[in-house]
């Protein structure tokens, strides 16, 4: 319930639509009361079946004081003009004031449509801004479908049923309260009569209530997974083809969807039994009024005359539709809360990776960077077991050794991705933990394995994080990318949109994008893991010349699987089982006849 209130604070951004919804839902009752009550006088000209009461006897103040007043001023009316004419302006005058209430009504709605898309808006940007500052391993525990989902169908829940309630509870209550003042000041005993039943109806309501929500919750968690499978199954489609999934997926999914099918039947179920026994309630109790105000009519009209019984009935019946509403508002919030909750699981996870109090500008890389007595575990499980190295500035320093050894974790902890466990990554002899986070992401640039590019424009992919777009640097950098040979050949050139992921482009167009986008950020520290390594030989020769050229007066952290690529570099290091086995140059290393003459073997075997 936290999370609801929040939400519902976000109200107050939007103060001046909220006076200016409340002043026009109040002046919308008003006319709606008048032109209810407008069908007394009309009934009193069809049907003149009594003398018209005398003001001057009758206390001032009162319903029945205005009443008399402005049934002799109609009958003076009448006597002058006629019937005819008094009932012809009394039909323009409930047109007339049926067309102002509508107007008023729409300005309310209007004035509403503000506040609703506001707070979805806001609310929106909250949880993306949470989504994306949240550190890697959140995601390595999370479905990335059942994220997706939250961010979306449990948002959009959010919206059309906490924040859509928000138009039944500004207009609703107003009606409601306006009705009961008039009522009372027809027939307070009769009003109270009918006011027994209230808590009756409320706690038969809240009953559904109640279940709507436990059974709303089990239903979103489902189609998370629904969406996961979803997610992975478009993710791995052409492996799914390639291995004849596709019978296997479909019923992975049929039991899913199924399961999701009767959860949802469940809660429609429940959901639509609110409207009509709410309804129902109401119904009933204007059936009771009807016989006990029709009894006070027919033994004697002391209490209640016809006219008034019948405009008592009128605005009585305009409180059923705002007191479905904001049952209906009751249902949708419960209703809401469950998508809520799910969204809360996102909102209140731990952003592990962030700036302490105090934390110090790295303004320049000058010196060193020191990993000292690393360690770091994937929960329980520890990939890094105490390593030690150093890289002085403009060396290139490379990593290799079998697959699951913890090379790539070395350079995610450069970064900040993930924290150590244990031990300190050190730039120029100070903790990264004690820098800014922005600062030290600032010192590097990062080319992986995975060309991950996004769906916007070439120009846009080379100068990502950067507010404005330099095209002379853009140029630059995708010339020494080896990149400007295939780009002047797009459509649109560097306005060429490169689709979802990249999709457009071939796999050594991507990678060669992906480092003009580390040359154009110009970074004194490169992190390179495994850039190569899904590359045939004609794009690996074109990528890697740019690599070298990228390399150039650069600190490097290498992270290699063909270990021809590093055979220059000023150190390599090889880490097997979380730990370093062996480190020197190649030649060396060749010599000792260890781990990495056994892979550099392998390979040339290969």
């Amino acid at each position: 319930m936290k999370r609801f209130w929040e939400v519902f604070k976000m109200v107050s951004n939007y103060k001046m639509n909220v006076v200016g919804n409340i002043f026009f839902n109040v002046l919308n009752a008003v006319l709606s009361l008048f032109t209810f009550l407008s069908v007394i006088p009309f009934l009193q000209i069809l049907f003149k079946l009594e003398e018209t009461k005398d003001p001057a006897g009758l206390e001032e103040g009162t319903f029945d004081y205005y009443y008399a007043s402005l049934s002799q001023q109609l009958d003076l009316y009448i006597q002058e003009n006629g019937q005819a004419s008094a009932l012809m302006w009394m039909c323009i005058a409930i047109v007339s004031i049926s067309f102002l209430k509508n107007f008023v009504g729409y300005l309310a709605s209007y004035s509403l449509a503000t506040i609703r898309t506001g707070i979805a808006r806001d609310y929106r940007r909250t949880i993306y801004r949470k989504v994306i500052s949240l550190p890697l391993s959140y995601y390595s525990n999370e479905r990335k479908g059942d994220v997706i989902s939250r961010m979306t169908n449990d948002l959009f829940e959010v919206e059309f049923s906490v924040i859509g309630a928000l138009e039944h509870l500004l207009k609703s209550p107003i009606m409601i309260i306006l009705s009961l003042v008039t009522l009372f000041s027809i027939s307070w005993k009769l009003t109270l009569f009918a006011l027994i039943f209230l808590p009756i109806s409320g706690f038969l309501i809240s009953r559904i209530a109640k279940s709507l929500k436990n059974a709303a919750k089990r239903g979103k968690d489902k189609l998370g997974d629904l969406l996961a499978i979803i997610e992975e199954t478009l993710s791995g489609l052409r492996i799914v083809k390639a291995f004849n999934g596709e019978r296997q997926f479909n019923d992975r999914f049929d039991e899913v969807n199924e399961s999701y099918f009767h959860l949802m039947r469940k809660l429609y179920k429940r959901e639509y039994l609110s409207s009509p026994m709410s309804e129902f309630i109401s119904f009933v109790v204007i059936a009771i009024l009807l016989y006990v105000g029709g009894s006070l009519v027919v033994d004697g009209g002391e209490v209640l005359d016809g006219q008034l019984f019948i405009g008592y009935l009128l605005v009585f019946s305009q409180i059923i539709a705002p007191a479905r509403s904001i049952s209906d508002a009751f249902f949708r919030i419960n209703k809401g809360i469950a998508s809520i909750e799910r969204i809360d699981e996102i909102m209140d996870a731990e952003v592990t990776i962030q700036d302490k109090p105090n934390a110090k500008v790295l303004q320049s890389f000058e010196d060193r960077i020191d990993f000292k007595d690393i360690r770091f575990a994937y929960g329980e499980e520890e990939v890094i077991k105490g390593i030690n190295f150093s890289i002085a500035k403009g060396q290139t320093i490379a990593l290799v050794g079998p697959s699951g050894g913890g090379k790539s974790t070395m350079a995610n902890l450069l970064g900040r991705f993930y924290d150590v466990t244990g031990g300190e990554v050190l730039i120029d002899g100070t903790a990264i933990t004690d820098y800014k986070l922005e600062d030290v992401r600032a010192q590097m640039g990062i080319v992986t394995q995975d060309s991950i590019l996004f769906n916007d424009s070439v120009a846009t992919n080379i100068a990502l994080g950067s507010e404005d777009i330099d095209m002379d640097r853009v140029v630059e950098a995708a010339r020494i990318a080896n990149a400007e040979e295939y780009i002047k050949d797009l459509p649109g050139t560097y306005d060429f949109t490169v689709g979802d992921m990249g999709n457009k482009l071939s796999g050594g167009q991507k990678q060669r994008l992906s480092i003009a986008r580390a040359i154009y950020k110009n970074p004194p520290i490169l992190v390179l893991d495994e850039a190569t390594s899904a590359l045939d030989t004609e794009s690996e020769k074109l990528v890697q010349e740019a690599i070298n050229k990228l390399m150039q007066s650069r600190t490097s952290l290498v992270i290699a699987h063909r270990l021809s690529t590093i055979q220059n570099a000023d150190k390599i290091i090889v880490i097997k089982d979380g730990k370093i086995a062996e480190e020197g140059t190649h030649q060396e290393l060749i010599s000792n006849k260890g781990v990495y003459f056994n892979l550099v073997e392998m390979q040339t075997f290969e």
